[in-house]
């Protein structure tokens, strides 16, 4: 498993590296941005991620991971609040402590792409798109070639996937990630 979340780690340090050239070449900056990433609600889809998250939830010092994981229960019982007033809130993501993420080293593969003018072909050759973040100069011709490292990824969700005999459905938001590692990890309720 260690092997797996080594090579994540070496895809994240690809993904950061073209973000940060692509970003520049299309204007993009992410400063004093008035629709902050960090209120969108992502699903991410591995348990590859899930557990690169929780290298880092338990990096995290005491006190921090304690406030993470407490914010992280606000943010999921507030998830059924908005079922009741059939609207979606845009909350925070329980990691961003005053717009910076406290576990930015291990965010998900969504957090360090998001933004940028993108493409990428699904395995039935259909080509998908997406026009970035409004900041985005227009006019620009740059868009990010996510096919590699979604690739890349499904590997090594597969190998971590048949090392662990983990057969379910992944589907969860942050918040949810870190309120099932708090009853991995045997957090008491904070």
């Amino acid at each position: 498993m260690i092997e797996e979340l080594g090579k994540l780690k070496d895809l994240y340090a690809r993904m950061d590296m073209q973000f940060g050239q692509l970003s520049a070449a299309c204007g993009l900056a992410c400063g004093d941005c008035d629709e902050n990433c960090c209120t969108e609600r992502f699903h991410h889809y591995t348990v590859a991620e899930y557990l690169y998250l929780l290298e880092g939830l338990k990096a995290a010092e005491t006190d921090l991971r304690e406030n993470i994981i407490r914010r992280s229960r606000v943010v999921v019982e507030s998830y059924a609040h908005e079922l009741q007033a059939g609207e979606i809130f845009r909350l925070m993501c329980p990691a961003n402590f005053d717009g910076l993420c406290a576990l930015y080293e291990w965010r998900p593969m969504i957090c360090r792409l998001h933004g940028l003018p993108h493409h990428f072909i699904m395995p039935d050759g259909a080509r998908k798109t997406g026009t970035g973040c409004h900041r985005v100069k227009g006019g620009s011709t740059v868009s990010l070639d996510r096919t590699p490292f979604y690739t890349e990824l499904a590997l090594i969700e597969k190998n971590i996937r048949e090392k662990t005999g983990y057969r379910e459905r992944f589907r969860k938001t942050t918040a949810q990630m870190i309120m099932d590692m708090s009853l991995e990890l045997d957090i008491e309720e904070v």
